[in-house]
């Protein structure tokens, strides 16, 4: 069997999608696809970039600044954008599926198109939040899908608030579908596959509000 990289029906059709893809002989439209993603994470990063999102804490230090530093500031943003926007999809979809390569007895191919599917979620979940943080004028720490603004009520640290900030809705369903679709591709304890994901997306959420955390101690 041919399996055709369909990014939208992997999300919208697992069942149809997994089915195909455990009996796949032979992959197209790979390469295809894979820039296709390259290309939206680039737009996505830099419209979020050009807006300043993810620069909330930036944003106390503009009555401090001169035209000069803050134009300055606004490019550093943007092209910090857009080098994530590149970075990226390498790091979740290649790097992510080493790792689970390494821990699970699924071909490399088959998770790297499963995390090409996941990344595509990740980017309607970062699509979404752009006119909703512009329209607000709110900070991803309020992000109302996610965990971050009912850990405001019961903590003071800001190292947790950025943590459960990346615990959203959208996160646990691309738990979920990982899941869907690695329980099958394994001979493994499903249970041992869902600890794996369960684990990785644990590390990325921590490693992220570090980032986060980071970010603020050098603007503040």
């Amino acid at each position: 069997m041919v399996y055709q990289v369909r990014l939208l029906k992997g999300i919208l059709e697992p069942n149809r999608s997994r089915y195909q893809l455990q009996n796949a002989e032979a992959v197209t439209k790979f390469g295809l696809k894979l820039l296709f993603l390259y290309f939206l994470s680039l737009i996505v990063f830099a419209i979020g970039g050009y807006f300043g999102i993810g620069s909330e804490s930036f944003s106390k230090e503009i009555t401090k600044m001169g035209v000069n530093e803050f134009e300055a500031a606004k490019l550093l943003i943007l092209s910090g954008n857009i080098i994530t926007g590149i970075i990226g999809p390498s790091i979740y979809i290649f790097l992510a599926a080493l790792f689970f390569w390494i821990v699970t007895d699924i071909p490399y191919i088959k998770l790297v198109i499963v995390q090409m599917i996941l990344f595509g979620l990740q980017l309607v979940e970062k699509t979404l939040l752009i006119p909703l943080f512009v329209l607000m004028d709110i900070g991803s720490d309020a992000n109302p899908f996610s965990l971050g603004i009912i850990s405001q009520y019961f903590l003071r640290s800001d190292y947790f608030i950025h943590f459960f900030s990346e615990i959203t809705i959208f996160q646990f369903l691309i738990i979920a579908l990982q899941y869907f679709y690695l329980k099958e591709f394994s001979k493994r304890n499903n249970y041992l596959v869902l600890l794996m994901i369960v684990l990785f997306y644990l590390a990325t959420w921590f490693v992220k509000a570090f980032l986060a955390y980071i970010q603020v101690g050098v603007f503040v």
